[in-house]
């Protein structure tokens, strides 16, 4: 039995091969990333070996495919296990490349029988999870422009997002922006008379497709006499700072429309996410990102997989006569899947449909006692188990069809 270890940087890798009694059959060497480079390493590669890797965000994915492709066995192991590893073999903690990837290797030997070989998801999938990744940093670009917009406002009109909140829940219009790119500065309003400008906010409000409400014009109107503003309403500069905070946000928001349009037309005819759909405050937004971050589920070996996966589990502490009672999710998973699945809970707790069974479980667990928080991961918990079974179940009924 052969261990193949790789060491996996930006511009290159770092091979070593050992056999059983950890004989170096190849001292470790380095291939840098180009094709005839990584051919010449497939050359020596036979097909008995098994393959490890320490998985480091995309850099290792290209030799991933490629070894994939070819019908190698890879497991890619998580970072801190690895790291875990090498401490036990290496007490002066002692790094570099090369040593890096013999303890890679060491470690494909030492759990040669344990080692799961690495499942690629299908393309769409593939996809949609770089999709996702798009989508939440636009979204934490957005989140970032629209607290600094916030706080330049509270300067030249205090107290206006209250009246007219974000519209965070559509990104195709935003009534605060809106009002902001007509109306930035309380001294705008206060050149005319409650009246005119009344009839003003009215005549905007059809334009834009808002409720022409003239109760809430004589608000700001009344907000705008009452207010202090700390920057002047004549300089040039500040209005357009604001102008363009505001079109970068709704740049981005066209952004997030798109990537979000595309990600719904791959999902489509995909079990997971018509699966993920049916539970009754799950939006399609949701969907498509609990759809793009778990991949194909056919790749989980059973449910609690998924729990672990998303890093919500609480493992068992116990010594000797001690056995803790109540422990602590270990956050050793997916931290986006953590955020998107609370979401999807506290929309569930909103929706409050009594034939959901993860909401009645989640309304069970607060009658107990339990910490809010507390209730929406157990929730979550138990959607994870129920939503698994559910498109294990739609795969295996759409397969029987295919057959037919």
């Amino acid at each position: 039995m052969i261990s193949v270890g790789i060491d996996i940087s930006k511009e290159k890798i770092t091979v070593c091969a050992l056999e059983q009694g950890s004989k170096i059959i190849w001292k470790p060497f380095d291939v840098y990333l180009n094709k005839s480079k990584v051919e010449e390493l497939l050359e020596k590669v036979k097909e008995e070996i098994k393959i490890t890797i320490e998985a480091t965000g995309k850099y290792h994915l290209p030799i991933l495919y490629e070894l994939k492709d070819r019908g190698y066995f890879v497991a890619v192991i998580n970072p801190l296990k690895m790291k875990q590893f090498c401490r036990a073999l290496n007490f002066r903690k002692a790094k570099n490349d090369k040593i890096d990837a013999k303890q890679i290797a060491e470690y494909g030997l030492m759990y040669w029988k344990e080692l799961e070989e690495y499942k690629v998801d299908e393309e769409n999938y593939r996809v949609l999870k770089e999709l996702n990744r798009s989508y939440q940093h636009y979204m934490d670009l957005r989140i970032d422009q629209m607290n600094y917009i916030d706080q330049t406002i509270h300067q030249t009109f205090p107290g206006i997002k209250k009246l007219i909140p974000h519209n965070s829940g559509d990104f195709s219009k935003d009534k605060l922006l809106d009002f902001l790119e007509k109306w930035w500065h309380k001294d705008l309003v206060l050149e005319k008379t409650e009246e005119e400008f009344t009839e003003e906010y009215k005549r905007w409000a059809k334009e834009k497709r808002y409720h022409p409400n003239a109760n809430k014009a004589k608000t700001i109107y009344k907000l705008a006499k009452d207010s202090i503003s700390t920057q002047p309403s004549h300089n040039s500069k500040i209005e357009t700072n604001i102008r363009e905070g505001i079109n970068l946000i709704k740049q981005i928001n066209q952004i997030l429309n798109r990537i979000l349009s595309q990600m719904i037309e791959i999902s489509e005819p995909l079990e997971e996410y018509q699966e993920a759909k049916k539970f009754s405050g799950i939006s399609e937004k949701l969907a498509v990102q609990i759809v793009a971050e778990f991949g194909a589920l056919s790749k989980f070996k059973n449910k609690k997989s998924l729990i672990s996966f998303i890093g919500i589990d609480a493992p068992p502490y116990e010594s000797g006569n001690f056995k803790a009672d109540q422990r602590k999710i270990s956050k050793r998973g997916n931290a986006i899947l953590r955020k998107v699945g609370y979401q999807a809970m506290k929309c569930m707790m909103s929706a409050k449909d009594p034939e959901n069974e993860i909401y009645n479980y989640m309304i069970k667990k607060e009658k107990e006692g339990k910490a809010k928080k507390v209730c929406k991961f157990a929730g979550l918990n138990k959607f994870l188990r129920t939503y698994y079974v559910k498109v294990m179940v739609s795969k295996q009924e759409n397969k029987l069809l295919k057959v037919a």
